[in-house]
């Protein structure tokens, strides 16, 4: 079986070949392309569009890897015919069984109109921008955000505002793809919620996803951990609650007066220039600054720069807690990572979020934006070890199952024989008529 893969971002190995301005990232795909890949009678390739790169074809360990040139934004518009060209060029000299495409909010999935028909083409879902637009303004719907924006917001460029415009620009394409498109991977009841809204005829396939070696290696351990430290995964843009997180805990600080936050935030330090701030700073950058000041947190938050996976599995078992703010998700690999390692979470009732974890039982759960309930919650896993290692344990317990390894190198194989067979029975049918 000859597998065709298309991510955005390019993967560590072929890294090094690539011409042009390749991304490195989605740090959680190339574990299940790696265990994918020892399944037998599975050949693996890949393809990663480069902004002003080199049509590239590289063999390395037997896998070949593939780039193509893009322009600045190309992978956000509607796909042009010459676009698709360039990856056909590609698919056609691999020859594939099945082409799976990652993410549906970049344009990858257009090329179901210009694929031979008589392949299949599988979508992963991970996140679904259209779905998140509204949850995004209602965000930071009180924040108050206009008088935080810079001269650069203002004339605009950069900013909240700008992140909906570019959103809405996804959520079209987005749409596109789930209409046209048959086949698609989810994990949660959520995503296939959101398909099911908008193409009740596709057919939905539930595939696991494995997670950076570091953290099947990396346990939790209460006795280790220091206390009244809280782990937040991602701080960058408001969906992921952070400024709900600030609130919480000037809540907690008066019980906990030692309270950390640690926080990966590479936009932004505290110190510095306010001058910075007013003409090229962004919005929601200077509304938090804005927030720890006033709720007096400046002690009380560690700010990271972009974390290595062994760099966040430590981080995970320093942690009293793993709290996840944001106010929508579907499947977070950080709440994976988190619940892998042991680390208790706290956890917003939204989304997929719900599929992965119950309340009380392998989390504490809050509603998005609720910051006195949030306090709530982590107040009682600072304040009840019996409570805080129920919930590590049954959280560990799941994170096994669910991020098996050779169960979802299985899984997937299934899928694709799956698709496969569907796909071609499908057109046996449609010829005969």
């Amino acid at each position: 079986m000859r597998v065709f893969w298309i991510t955005h971002d390019v993967f560590e190995v072929f890294f090094p070949y690539v011409k042009g301005q390749p991304t490195k990232g989605g740090s959680w795909v190339a574990p299940l392309f790696y265990n994918i890949l020892q399944q037998p009678g599975i050949t693996l390739a890949s393809v990663t569009p480069v902004i002003n790169g080199n049509e590239q074809k590289q063999e390395i360990d037997g896998v070949v890897y593939y780039s193509i040139r893009i322009s600045k934004n190309e992978n956000a518009s509607v796909m042009s015919a010459n676009l698709a060209n360039r990856y056909l060029s590609v698919i056609n000299d691999f020859q594939p069984d099945i082409i799976h495409i990652h993410g549906t909010e970049k344009n990858f999935a257009l090329l179901r109109k210009y694929v031979d028909t008589k392949i299949p083409i599988v979508c992963s879902i991970q996140g679904i921008v259209s779905s998140c637009l509204d949850y995004l303004k209602y965000s930071v719907a009180n924040a108050g955000l206009k008088k935080h924006r810079s001269v650069k917001n203002r004339v605009g460029r950069g900013g909240v505002n700008s992140t909906l415009r570019k959103w809405r620009k996804y959520s079209d394409i987005e749409k596109e793809v789930y209409r046209i498109n048959r086949y698609f991977i989810g994990r949660t009841a959520w995503d296939k919620a959101q398909l099911a809204a908008m193409n009740a005829g596709a057919s939905y396939f539930h595939g696991e996803e494995l997670l950076r070696p570091a953290f099947y290696q990396h346990v939790w351990k209460i006795d280790e951990c220091e206390r009244h430290r809280i782990f937040v995964p991602s701080a960058e843009y408001p969906l992921k609650g952070f400024h709900t997180l600030l609130q919480a805990a000037a809540i907690l600080k008066r019980q906990f007066p030692e309270v950390k936050i640690v926080a990966p935030l590479s936009s932004f330090t505290l110190k510095s220039s306010k001058i910075k701030d007013v003409f090229i700073g962004e919005d929601y950058s200077n509304y938090l600054k804005s927030e720890i000041r006033k709720l007096k947190l400046t002690e009380n938050i560690i700010l990271r720069k972009r974390l290595s996976a062994d760099e966040m599995a430590a981080e995970y078992s320093k942690a009293h807690l793993f709290v996840l703010p944001s106010f929508l998700e579907n499947s977070p690999n950080s709440l994976g990572e988190s619940m892998m390692t042991g680390t208790p979470c706290v956890a917003p009732s939204v989304g997929g979020v719900t599929s992965i974890v119950k309340d009380n039982e392998s989390s504490l759960l809050f509603s998005p934006g609720d910051y006195v309930f949030l306090a709530y919650q982590i107040a009682r896993i600072f304040s009840d070890d019996e409570l805080a290692l129920k919930i590590s344990a049954n959280a560990r317990e799941i994170a096994l199952r669910r991020h098996n390894i050779t169960q979802t190198s299985r899984q997937y194989y299934q899928i694709y024989s799956e698709i496969i067979k569907q796909h071609h029975e499908s057109s046996t049918d449609s010829s005969r008529a």
